[in-house]
């Protein structure tokens, strides 16, 4: 990857259930900026807005945006050596700075474990609590290898060569199980399922430039109570972002 096209790294965070087709919907999205180059600051910025139906986000403030800084994001540079990374609370968004020291891939990971129950007892529905995962990758210097070992229970790897993306998902340090479904969303939210192999491996085709979301679901059969309110199952989801330029 050219330096050139690391100068305007850019990945977005998508948090929220997205439909099939385009619509409006609320979601925390993160901007990562940096030149690609070995000791100058890289900058994530986590957001918290609105998608209109042509694709541009408008930023919002209030309750959602607050509960965004429950995020926990690290850092793991190719060696293993790993960095929790403090937010601070900007203006519209959530700050976190780290700064490369040397060249090769940093995987961003992160979880929020301390989302509020998704309480559907009003309609008669399950409760859920949700527990939520980022995985993607920020690349220094032009010969990049990717790094293929899971870092978290639920993890995604994505291989990008040419427009073929080799998506590898894991649960538990182990290949996810065979035919686990795989959602993938384009940068228009139009969606994909691909189906896992007994490797744990899929493969899917890029179409366009733009974000894609590749999603991972478990969900655990266990009830219990979080903040006084009581839910039905655990609701664990893995986001990886994969911006083709």
């Amino acid at each position: 990857m050219k330096n050139k096209r690391l100068a305007q790294f850019y990945i977005t965070l998508c948090l929220c259930l997205i439909t099939s087709a385009p619509v409006m919907a609320s979601a925390y999205w993160i901007d990562v900026k940096g030149s690609g180059k070995i000791n100058e600051p890289v900058k994530i910025e986590l957001y918290y807005g609105s998608m209109d139906e042509f694709g541009f986000r408008h930023r919002d403030t209030g309750k959602e945006l607050l509960l965004a800084g429950d995020f926990q994001i690290r850092i793991v540079d190719a060696k293993g050596n790993e960095q929790l990374l403090d937010l601070t609370m900007q203006k519209d968004h959530w700050l976190a700075v780290f700064t490369p020291k040397n060249e090769g891939q940093y995987r961003i990971i992160g979880i929020n474990d301390q989302h509020p129950v998704i309480d559907r007892s009003a309609s008669k529905g399950e409760n859920v609590l949700p527990i939520d995962y980022i995985s993607a990758v920020y690349a220094v210097g032009t010969l990049v290898e990717t790094n293929s070992n899971p870092l978290q229970i639920l993890d995604i790897i994505a291989i990008i060569k040419d427009k073929k993306v080799l998506v590898k998902a894991f649960f538990e340090d182990k290949p996810s199980k065979t035919g686990t479904k795989i959602r993938v969303f384009n940068p228009e939210n139009w969606e994909k399922e691909i189906i896992l192999d007994k490797n744990g491996e899929a493969v899917f085709y890029t179409t366009m430039k733009g974000l894609y979301i590749i999603r991972q679901d478990w969900v655990e059969p266990v009830s219990g109570e979080y903040k006084q309110v009581k839910y039905n199952s655990k609701r664990y989801r893995c986001n990886y972002y994969l911006l083709e330029k």
